[in-house]
């Protein structure tokens, strides 16, 4: 395992699922593209880490990127690698929201996002190979989901993102950039 080579100790270990270009502190970082700060350069629901080890997994703005077998494949992986008790924190966008946006925004009603942007959070931004959404999701979609591979307490993340630093992206301060932000515990 090359996180041993890199001197990363396997005690209190956290990981990022898609760190991309913006990778946070104090994680192990995960992507499938081979950046200088990726320590795990595979698909999420590859990774290879020891049963119960992780203290918190989290994936900002990556899960719409996988299709529903994916996310599926990826959630039973992080409930694998978590300890018990401990923090899978995620977002994806609100498809309900953002569908009435599109609705709007086609029909050249009002909108609080303008149209690229919407086209954009639904399709993905499409900048690079991997930039693009298969899969959307409301509340009850990824709950189902999440119960199905094991997670039981399934909470509002808002409070997370929000105290947090490390998780703050800047659509946090546009409330109108409706993302679904969950809490979810092994």
């Amino acid at each position: 395992m090359n996180l041993i080579k890199r001197g990363r100790n396997l005690k209190n270990m956290k990981l990022e699922i898609g760190a991309g270009h913006r990778p946070t502190l104090g994680y192990i970082h995960n992507d499938t593209q081979s950046f200088d700060h990726i320590e795990l350069v595979c698909e999420a629901w590859r990774i290879d880490l020891p049963d119960e080890t992780l203290e918190e997994v989290i994936a900002i703005g990556v899960i719409e990127h996988f299709t529903y077998l994916q996310v599926e494949m990826v959630f039973k992986n992080v409930y694998r690698m978590l300890k018990k008790g401990k923090k899978f924190v995620f977002d994806v966008p609100d498809l309900f929201i953002w569908s009435e946006y599109l609705f709007n925004v086609l029909r050249n009603m009002p909108s609080p996002i303008e149209k690229q942007h919407v086209l954009a959070t639904i399709y993905g931004w499409q900048r690079w190979d991997g930039d693009e959404h298969k899969s959307g999701w409301t509340k009850e979609m990824i709950t189902e989901k999440l119960e199905k591979c094991g997670f039981s307490e399934i909470l509002n993340g808002l409070h997370e993102f929000k105290q947090r630093p490390e998780l703050h992206r800047d659509r946090l301060d546009r409330p109108e950039d409706a993302h679904i932000r969950i809490l979810s515990i092994k």
